[in-house]
């Protein structure tokens, strides 16, 4: 026999009985769940039924029988960041921040979303083999915590930026790993 509990809410709590979040079915009749700082205050709100857009997700092959390369990969985010608004305007420092503090809220917040992103070049790197990116600054004045993908086509745009200069980028969030910020797709604005 399963045990199963039904419940109007739940609370998860940290050790010291906080709660820090409220999972509940909303006015609107969806699930929804909230998310609390240490100090009780709001964080965010997350929409349990969110709608999902039609076609592949960022890591699905178009295909069942069939497996997206990289490259495929990167060009159908680079039409979907040129044909999208960007969902949020975020500075790196904000959007480093914001992972390293709550990566759980931040990845409701930003991954998978077509972002504007604005900050310090730190590293460029326009390899003859592909790798076409530019890191942005985090915390760190001389490490990329933020790395910008960009497709074949903005090499030129890519290879004349220089560190130090300021930027304003447009690209999908797709990853936090290994302490780095990802998006592709990117295109200057």
């Amino acid at each position: 026999m399963s045990n199963i509990v039904k419940a109007e809410e739940f609370h998860l709590v940290d050790p010291m009985g906080r709660v820090r979040s409220k999972i509940y079915i909303s006015d609107e009749g969806k699930p929804t769940a909230d998310v609390f700082d240490s100090d009780g205050q709001l964080v965010n709100r997350v929409d349990l039924q969110k709608t999902q857009r039609p076609g592949p997700t960022a890591h699905q092959s178009t295909s069942p029988h069939q497996k997206e390369t990289l490259n495929s990969w990167h060009a159908r985010i680079a039409n979907e960041v040129s044909t999208s608004q960007p969902k949020l305007c975020v500075g790196s420092y904000k959007l480093y921040i914001d992972f390293v503090e709550n990566n759980t809220v931040a990845s409701g917040k930003y991954l998978n979303e077509v972002i504007e992103i604005s900050g310090e070049v730190v590293d460029v790197s326009a390899k003859t083999f592909g790798d076409l990116h530019i890191g942005l600054k985090g915390i760190s004045n001389f490490t990329a915590e933020v790395i910008c993908h960009f497709t074949k086509n903005q090499t030129a745009i890519v290879s004349n930026m220089k560190p130090g200069v300021k930027v304003k980028i447009k690209g999908k969030c797709t990853e936090y790993t290994n302490k780095r910020v990802k998006l592709w797709g990117c295109r200057v604005v």
